[in-house]
């Protein structure tokens, strides 16, 4: 646990611990200078070798360039006195983070130069005089080192890359599930409000009048507290209040059905079901009286029926209405329908109905 801490504190303060690192490096290194009394040059390497470390995250590409060039500039003016340097832990680190936070192409420029200071390396040192071998092995193991850190630094690239792929789908599967949610409540009591408003408009007795007004006030207040709710997810995160479900579509037809929509259930008794698919349910139903409320025309009538079947769940919603024209297989809704049937496997299809209306029919495997 507190390994997972320090972890996720690093990961969110990335450039304060590049620059505490280099700090600490800078330090030790100074101080191993000063210990073995080393001259001017050893100074201005190291620094120009471990200085750069601070960004190496955020500039790459340039940080890489600038640490291999004061490492080719070592090479080509101490080469024969001080020679290699401690500092030198700077130019794998410069080709792991190229690997890692650069473009290919800096990637592949980074492994290219540091491979051919390898070579470089393995001619010079070690500077004693030796034997072939010692400059073949000093040479292999500075090219391991190169090989290694790109290799680390380009296995770390991908799974940074696959994390962020990871986010931003998450992202935006949380945004597609939230717009639903807000279509099928806003569509629905738009919907229903609507159907009210213009029935009070031509309604000849005060007491319809009143009803219709009365059902306004309702639908609008529990479209203000599901538009609440679901934007509370996006402020708080999710919500531990209950969610609408199976045993919820009787009210909803219920208050279909005060609003003037004649419609009629026929619900079986249906087993446990997870509140997930409880949810697709009832906004199938919820959806497709919208769609009858908003296209059947007036004086429609309208029949549901959720069925347990042996292997699905099945859905159906019809009309007798009239139909708009090209409704039939388009709008948000529907596609919402569909995508919340595809997640348990299942399909949502909307069909003319012969004698006239539509019927939508979801068969969702159990």
């Amino acid at each position: 646990m507190l390994g997972e801490r320090v972890d996720s504190w690093m990961r969110g303060h990335e450039p304060l611990v590049d620059a505490a690192a280099t700090a600490v490096l800078v330090a030790c290194w100074t101080l191993f200078g000063v210990a073995v009394r080393g001259d001017g040059a050893y100074f201005l390497l190291t620094l120009g070798l471990l200085l750069p470390l601070a960004v190496r995250r955020r500039y790459p590409a340039p940080v890489a360039g600038v640490v291999l060039a004061v490492a080719f500039v070592q090479w080509l003016t101490v080469r024969d006195t001080i020679g290699a340097l401690p500092a030198d832990l700077a130019v794998p680190i410069v080709i792991h983070a190229a690997a890692a936070y650069g473009k290919p192409w800096a990637s592949n420029g980074a492994l290219g130069v540091g491979l051919a200071g390898a070579v470089l390396g393995g001619l010079s040192w070690p500077q004693l005089a030796t034997s072939a071998e010692a400059h073949l092995l000093t040479g292999a193991f500075l090219t391991s080192v190169v090989v290694a850190a790109w290799a680390i630094g380009t296995l770390a690239g991908v799974r940074r890359r696959q994390a962020e792929t990871l986010a931003d789908r998450a992202r935006l599967l949380e945004r597609t599930r939230i717009a639903r949610e807000m279509h099928d409540v806003v569509a629905h009591s738009l919907a229903v409000l609507i159907a009210q408003a213009d029935g009070g408009r031509y309604a000849t007795s005060p007491e319809a009048r009143a009803n219709a007004l009365t059902t306004i006030a309702d639908y609008g207040r529990q479209a203000l507290a599901e538009t609440r709710r679901v934007l509370g997810v996006l402020r708080d995160g999710p919500t531990t209040e209950p969610m609408p479900g199976l045993g919820d579509v009787p009210a909803l037809v219920e208050q279909v059905r005060s609003g003037g929509l004649a419609v009629s259930l026929e619900i079986e008794a249906p087993p446990d079901v997870e509140p997930g698919l409880g949810l697709v349910a009832y906004r199938i139903v919820q959806e497709g009286l919208t769609n009858v409320l908003k296209h059947a025309g007036p004086c429609a009538e309208a029949e549901v029926s959720v069925r347990w079947g042996p292997r699905q769940l099945e859905i159906d919603v019809r009309d007798d209405g009239r139909g708009t024209p090209g409704t039939a297989t388009s709008g948000y809704g529907l596609v919402g329908m569909r995508e919340r049937a595809n997640a348990y496997g299942g399909v949502v299809t909307l069909e003319p109905r012969p004698g006239g209306g539509r019927v939508l029919s979801a068969r969702i495997p159990l």
